[in-house]
């Protein structure tokens, strides 16, 4: 049985600040830190209402790792206001970094590929590392060292397809020909299954979680109850501080916290149930920042739908490998893939997984070098 490990130092931190707490101010110092969390309270009620064991979730939800976060909801806010509106931050960077020479337009908030380069090249030149995101400790460095950008620039053209550069380097494409080479069995049998090729399964997995090697630095259980409980507004409202938005702007943010809350409540109620189901403690699943678990990267209601079993020991675990990839294979496959099928079709169930252009297009370009790969012979043994 092939399996990648779940993190635990994060648990086992938790575990040592527990202790701290007794040597120094005694047990009733556990006592505290085993309540529930005040921003998770109306979340336990509402899953207790929804007929979940009121004292399994208590249980969970006191927890010490059981720390609401406004992270989540705040970029996922941002994103969708700079989408919609632009950022007020944003623009104030582009107009900086315009009027020193680095960013030839247009100021209209939106952190686009030109935007990104600008931030790096003005970083790169003052020798800051580069960190392509507008922040106010950004413009206090373009006011503290206006460095103009030489003279004749000469700016990139971005109109080509875009893709995460980074999945294509030459160490991301080389572990993902090793864990090609290293799981041929498992992926022979999902094509054989469900009729996906192994190179879009490996290209896949390459842009969601490096093969396996990085499955998310949070909890998935937290994220998801935090992004319920930041359905109230006061809880992200430091986040738009910069933005000053006006009534109107404010509404809306009110009305995407609440959809996206109630997104997140479905979410961690399938979370709850594919945990039980395969008896896994909650909070030893992490994920990515939205929920997403195991090492392709299923929301939990689609863990619910499509995990199988992939090793034959009666459990459906995403994160190990044979059950991630025979997972991976079902839901493409529900998702319309078959063979033979036109490159047009495959970029369509790929969309389906992730609403991202950028996601497919790296999908399909590492999918090509690893297709190369196996026909050369250059993947590793």
């Amino acid at each position: 049985m092939s399996m990648i490990r779940r993190p635990r130092r994060a648990l086992r931190w938790c575990g040592y600040a527990l202790v701290a707490a007794m040597v120094a101010v005694g047990v009733g110092a556990v006592v505290a830190a085993s309540t529930v969390d005040p921003a998770f309270e109306p979340v336990v009620a509402r899953l207790v209402a929804d007929g979940f064991p009121e004292g399994k979730l208590r249980r969970l939800f006191s927890r010490a790792e059981m720390v609401f976060s406004q992270k989540a909801m705040s970029d996922k806010l941002t994103a969708l206001y700079m989408r919609k509106y632009g950022l007020r931050l944003v623009a104030d960077t582009q107009q900086r970094l315009a009027a020193l020479g680095w960013y030839p337009g247009p100021v209209d908030g939106r952190l686009d590929r030109m935007t990104k380069w600008a931030i790096k090249s003005y970083q790169t030149a003052v020798g800051l590392a580069p960190n392509p995101v507008a922040s106010e400790a950004l413009l206090a460095e373009l006011d503290k060292r206006p460095q103009h950008a030489p003279e004749g620039i000469t700016f990139p053209d971005f109109s080509g397809q875009e893709v995460h550069d980074v999945v294509l380097s030459p160490e991301r494409l080389a572990e993902a020909r090793e864990f090609y080479a290293r799981n041929r069995d498992a992926l022979a049998r999902v094509r054989e299954r469900y009729g996906v090729p192994e190179e879009y399964l490996v290209a896949l997995l390459a842009v969601e979680t490096r093969v396996g090697l990085y499955l998310g630095d949070v909890v998935a259980v937290v994220n998801l109850a935090s992004l319920v409980a930041a359905e109230d507004p006061a809880r992200t409202a430091s986040a738009f501080a910069y933005e000053r938005p006006d009534a109107a702007r404010q509404a809306w943010l009110d009305r995407k916290a609440k959809e996206k809350g109630e997104w997140a409540y479905g979410e961690l109620k399938a979370l709850l149930r594919y945990a039980d189901v395969q008896g896994i403690d909650p909070l030893s699943m992490p994920g990515s920042i939205y929920g997403a678990i195991g090492i392709c990267q299923f929301m939990p209601s689609n863990a619910l739908k499509y995990a199988v079993d992939g090793d034959g020991d009666g459990k459906a675990d995403l994160f190990n490998v044979d059950d991630a990839l025979m997972s991976l294979g079902n839901i493409l496959r529900a998702m319309g893939w078959k063979q033979p099928m036109s490159e047009e079709a495959m970029r369509k169930v790929f969309y389906g997984y992730n609403h991202s252009q950028v996601y497919v297009n790296t999908i399909m370009g590492a999918a090509a070098r690893l297709r190369e790969a196996a026909a050369s012979g250059t993947l590793k043994p």
